[in-house]
């Protein structure tokens, strides 16, 4: 019986060492719901989520009630349905150059457009224009009167796109006007319009995740708007969707700015992640390079001579993404966050060839409330505690040292 409670002792030992380990260094857990079937689920990472994680979820751990990690697969849905975007070729119908106008008609096609694509000989001219849509070329109908083409020139190309964004419509015909005012016409090569790949279920692509609403200061001078833009957490994001006033019609290039350090200001921002161009004629939307998760970053917009454009709200998007999960029956599970030290886990998971058909149809499970890991107390300066950290070897040797002694004299006992 003794032998028996000496194992068991030394067994709990071990376990629950081995638990703390496994924990040691994650700051915040949240509770799984129970799975009623045995499955694939997904987690979906939330802004909630994400405001504990570093950008690269490389401290994302999902553990169970043994304190042993369970694998996890991360995935963007949205790249597992769809390929870059299509540039389809629009037939022109009509195109007519004078100095007054430029008039150009093309051909819709069957489904809902939203974007025309002009194929330009390089200029660095500017030219406003009309655009409208028919169903029979006769009659015209407005969608937008008040576009600024203002072609951004490549670096090393004689050809350069530029894309009118405007609500979704499916005329058979589209008609642009551009007023060249006694002025040489653009050189139009060609129109087109941009499409996600064919065969792509759009009933299961995810829209972005939008963060909570940012607070924001804008400070003008001269030459240059400044705006600090303050989130309340550090939400992930890799999109922006800015709303604007001020001025009717207007093209200028915005730097988006991280600070660097904890000491940042309008003449100190930080640095540079990306330029980009908001004019009136843009869908204010906007793609990051990388993902950001700055509580505070700031925008600059170069007004050169003209009046400053005013931001009313900037929102911040991260795009839908989710922890693929493997869970047994009525499995315990819970949801580990934030850890400076912590690696990229490497699960079999990712080298598995999983159904991309059962992928797209995964449940969610539930999260409970997210809440901060007790932590040790801080460690003492060894300088002035070493006895404090002999005394523990001391003691944990001791311990050992007993339950080994008990256990080797039960032993002998057995024998004799």
């Amino acid at each position: 019986m003794k032998k028996k409670l000496c194992s068991l002792l030394l067994f709990c030992i071990i376990t629950a060492s081995s638990s703390v380990a496994q924990i040691a260094g994650w700051h915040y857990e949240a509770a799984l719901d129970s799975t009623k079937e045995a499955g694939f689920y997904n987690i979906v990472l939330t802004p909630a989520i994400c405001a504990y994680l570093k950008t690269d979820y490389s401290d994302l751990r999902i553990v169970n009630d043994s304190g042993k990690w369970v694998p996890h697969l991360l995935r963007l849905p949205n790249s597992e349905l769809t390929a870059e975007d299509i540039l389809w070729e629009l037939p022109i119908i009509k195109k007519e150059n004078t100095t007054a106008f430029t008039e150009l008609i093309v051909k819709g096609r069957s489904s809902n457009i939203s974007t025309l694509v002009l194929e330009l000989k390089n200029t660095d001219a500017e030219r406003f224009s009309t655009l409208t849509g028919s169903d029979d070329s006769k009659k015209w109908f407005i969608i937008n009167d008040s576009i600024l083409i203002k072609p951004n020139k490549p670096v090393d190309e004689v050809q350069v796109g530029f894309n009118i964004h405007f609500p979704p419509n499916d005329y058979k015909f589209y008609r642009l006007v551009l007023h060249n005012n006694g002025k040489a016409p653009f050189n139009i090569i060609g129109v087109g319009t941009v499409e996600p790949a064919t065969g792509s279920d759009t009933n299961l692509v995810h829209r972005p995740i939008e963060n909570p609403a940012t607070t924001i200061q804008q400070k003008d001078s001269v030459k240059l708007s400044y705006i600090k833009v303050t989130q309340q957490a550090n939400y992930h994001f890799n999109e922006l969707h800015l709303k604007v006033s001020g001025v009717k019609y207007f093209s200028r290039t915005v730097g988006l700015y991280i600070p660097a350090s904890t000491v940042h200001s309008f003449n100190n921002p930080g640095q540079l992640v990306k330029y980009f161009i908001v004019s009136n004629n843009s869908n204010l939307q906007f793609r990051m390079p990388i993902i950001i998760n700055a509580p505070v970053f700031y925008l600059i917009i170069q007004n050169e001579d003209n009046l400053p454009i005013k931001i009313d709200e900037v929102k911040t998007y991260k795009s839908y993404q989710v922890a693929t999960v493997y869970f047994e029956k009525g499995n315990h599970c819970k949801l580990l966050m934030d850890n400076a030290t912590a690696t990229e886990p490497n699960y079999d998971l990712k080298n598995l060839a999983i159904s991309n058909k059962l992928l797209q149809s995964l449940p969610a499970i539930n999260i409970s409330g997210i809440k901060a890991i007790p932590q040790p107390a801080a460690a003492a300066s060894p300088a002035n505690n070493k006895w404090l950290i002999w005394l523990t070897i001391a003691a944990a040797a001791f311990v050992l040292g007993f339950f080994t002694y008990r256990l080797v004299s039960e032993m002998n006992k057995s024998k004799a």
